[in-house]
């Protein structure tokens, strides 16, 4: 299929051993105010994306409470650690915001690299 899903794991780890995908999803991206800009990104080719928005204090303690981690570090956790809302002027933005701007950031680098059918 094609589009967009939602999915979600009982930890950030279950989002990949949960995948519905048999071969997984090929490219990663997690996001982040403190992550490099998407304007400064090449994206490579993929089949199958996932995005991770993190939560109030962002993706890092995400990371850290997830105990089958070896590894906590976001920038080599995913393939591309962005940025895409730079400049934003809050701490904070809610997740449905989060997700809007994230899609409309990303949207010509997807469009781009994505498998065509």
């Amino acid at each position: 299929s094609s589009g967009i899903n939602a999915e979600y794991g009982e930890s950030f780890s279950g989002v990949f051993t949960e995948c519905p995908y048999s071969e997984g999803y090929d490219l990663t991206i997690g996001t982040s105010d403190t992550g490099d800009l998407v304007e400064n990104t090449t994206m490579r080719h993929f089949r199958h994306l996932v995005i991770f928005l993190g939560g109030l204090q962002g993706l890092e303690p995400v990371i850290e409470a997830d105990e089958s981690l070896q590894e906590a570090d976001p920038r080599v956790l995913f393939d591309y650690y962005l940025n895409t809302c730079p400049n934003q002027g809050s701490r904070t933005i809610r997740t449905e915001e989060a997700l809007l701007i994230t899609l409309a950031s990303l949207r010509q680098k997807i469009s781009e690299n994505g498998m065509k059918n």
